[in-house]
């Protein structure tokens, strides 16, 4: 059977290889814009700068990420070593009352003897607090204390 004439024709090589330039550069253009120095001058980068420049920008990022993946594991370390010593640090809260006059509040960690109490009052004494009221409920691991300062 012969063709009626319909057929679609198949484009020419020059019509597909002006087609592919277009590609390319439209592919050079958006690599040149997600570089964060595409520009020297106001002049646009030659196409193998631009590449030069994104090769060496991968670079650089990979070697960023790098570096924030070890911090990242050197806060989760210290993180869990911080987790350790916050339990065994009071927690202390501070409201201030009026000028010079704070309410204190802190958490001490073991009940079984005064000490936390009386290590607490002497160590703000030492720094020139002074200490107006200090109470030591029963029911509660706290020590609250009324300051001047």
């Amino acid at each position: 059977m012969e063709s009626s004439g319909c057929a679609p024709r198949k484009p020419d090589r020059k019509t597909v290889e002006k087609n592919r330039r277009i590609y390319i550069k439209s592919l050079y253009s958006k690599l040149e814009t997600l570089l964060p120095s595409a520009t020297k001058d106001g002049f646009a980068q030659s196409i193998p700068d631009c590449i030069i420049g994104a090769a060496d920008y991968i670079t650089e990022l990979r070697e960023s990420v790098e570096k924030l993946r070890e911090r990242k594991r050197q806060h989760i370390a210290l993180d869990s070593t911080n987790s350790v010593l916050t339990k065994l640090l009071p927690r202390i809260e501070v409201q201030e009352l009026s000028r010079g006059l704070k309410a204190v509040k802190v958490n001490i960690i073991s009940r079984n003897n005064n000490s936390g109490f009386y290590n607490t009052i002497r160590l703000l004494e030492e720094e020139g607090v002074k200490v107006l009221n200090a109470h030591l409920p029963a029911s509660v691991p706290d020590i609250h204390l009324l300051l001047s300062m």
